[in-house]
């Protein structure tokens, strides 16, 4: 261990810095960075009709993106065919970026990335009214 005065220590930052008494403590000023952007997101559509469904196809690839699609609306007023047609699309993007396509609901899908692991289990009884 080397002992340095203060003053030669605070030299280094190339800071003038006064010091009224040596035993005292000094305050350094530090910077402020802004806050890190966030790694995954989490998002929502609503899927009415199979345009709709060219975003979600981007945060697949994205790779970091956790998508909740309601597909209620297009399975009503497009019908099953029209569903199985979307379904079709995103599990092609997803099996290329080895993401997982999970059927939450027959209302909705969750599209997760890779490193996410969804496990299905048992279904709890919810506490809130409906």
């Amino acid at each position: 261990m080397v002992d340095v005065p203060l003053d030669k220590f605070l030299n280094l930052f190339k800071k003038r810095v006064d010091i009224p008494d040596s035993n005292q403590y000094v305050e350094l000023e530090v910077e402020q960075r802004e806050k890190p952007v966030a790694k995954v997101h989490v998002k929502y559509y609503t899927v009415g009709k199979y345009e709709d469904s060219s975003p979600v196809l981007n945060d697949i690839r994205s790779g970091y993106t956790l998508s909740f699609l309601k597909v209620k609306d297009l399975r009503e007023k497009g019908g099953i065919d029209e569903l199985k047609r979307v379904i079709t699309k995103l599990k092609r993007s997803a099996d290329a970026a080895e993401a997982q396509i999970v059927g939450v609901d027959e209302d909705y899908v969750l599209v997760v990335p890779d490193f996410v692991k969804v496990e299905k289990g048992e279904v709890l009884e919810s506490t809130i009214p409906k």
